[in-house]
């Protein structure tokens, strides 16, 4: 039944432990805080903290995963080593009221933009603004040319780079074309 995920093994005895703790301590349900979860096998910060704001609508804490850890780093959020530093230093400046929305957001496209690229390619291409999305998957180190042209994409994608090349072009060009009017009026 998990066998296609990571180091099932492991998990398969976690989850029957876990199961047991949760009929025998906890009349069959879940805690209803992070740091009680965090004490059952295999429950880490990550998924505590992402199940308290999803079932409780409370986040005490950021669930941070491996894609999210990579993604705050090469947009300059964080300069971190681990997931749990990311989430420290998240902690430290995002506002609490701002954390539940983070996990909801960021763990989709963090796993879309690392592992179902034609996937996300597809949303940012149909988006309303698909420079824009195009722009932030390079941010996150996606090759969107080379990812395109595995997925019959590029055509598309050149296109919406281009326009967007072309748009930031013309705003240059309005403003040298401003400020060659203010020095003649002078």
């Amino acid at each position: 039944l998990i066998g296609k995920v990571g180091f099932y093994n492991n998990k398969a005895k976690y989850m029957k432990r876990a199961a047991e703790i949760l009929i025998d301590e906890y009349g069959g349900d879940i805690p209803s805080t992070a740091d009680e979860m965090m004490k059952l096998p295999g429950v880490g910060p990550k998924m505590a903290y992402i199940i308290e704001s999803i079932v409780f609508n409370k986040s005490t804490g950021i669930g941070v995963d491996t894609h999210m850890h990579r993604i705050f780093n090469d947009l300059k959020w964080v300069k971190s080593k681990t997931p749990e530093q990311t989430r420290e230093q998240l902690e430290g400046w995002l506002p609490k009221d701002r954390w539940g929305e983070l996990n909801a957001l960021f763990v989709g496209f963090g796993q879309e933009s690392q592992q179902q690229k034609e996937k996300i390619l597809k949303k940012a291409l149909a988006c309303s603004r698909p420079s824009d999305a195009l722009k932030l998957l390079k941010k996150v180190g996606m090759d969107v040319k080379k990812e395109g042209e595995k997925y019959g994409l590029y055509a598309e994608i050149e296109i919406h780079l281009n326009r967007n090349k072309n748009s930031a072009t013309s705003k240059e060009e309005q403003s040298i074309d401003v400020k060659h009017d203010e020095e003649a009026t002078d």
